[in-house]
């Protein structure tokens, strides 16, 4: 009996695994296409999708505790940050719940590469979701 149970376990952890390595389905639906569309809009230096996506509450929170509040602190803040010339900006592992977006990132601008993971939350406003609140940590050496 204990070698069939051990059996079993040994074939469920493997099933595990290989669900793992095969990696989930791409995240779909509105809150995806959100995420997407705020990364197209940075690659092509779209200022006018924030100013119409930003909450006036927005706060963006970096990974040393500054956070920068109000839609017009955001609003410059990505665009001295994030809207520059030769910025790429690629994502990977994109998971969305009903109103949050998560994902690894890479901005690419010449020979500066920086990887992180950013967060998103979003909020409705009648019949649109807007940006209330993103958290972007980026990429540390393990400790």
């Amino acid at each position: 009996m204990k070698r069939i149970l051990f059996v079993l376990f040994l074939l469920s952890l493997a099933s595990g695994i290989l669900i793992a390595q095969r990696g989930a389905p791409p995240a779909t639906g509105p809150i995806a296409d959100l995420a997407n569309a705020g990364i197209d809009a940075i690659n092509k230096g779209d200022a006018t999708y924030f100013d119409t996506r930003l909450a006036a509450d927005v706060v963006w929170f970096d990974e040393d505790g500054h956070a920068i509040a109000t839609k017009d602190r955001v609003l410059n803040f990505v665009k001295g940050k994030l809207l520059t010339p030769g910025k790429k900006v690629t994502i990977s592992g994109l998971r969305v719940g009903e109103n949050w977006a998560g994902y690894q990132y890479k901005v690419e601008a010449g020979t500066n590469v920086r990887e992180g993971t950013q967060t998103i939350v979003y909020k409705k406003a009648g019949n649109d979701w807007q940006i209330a609140m993103v958290h972007g940590a980026v990429k540390a050496m393990a400790h």
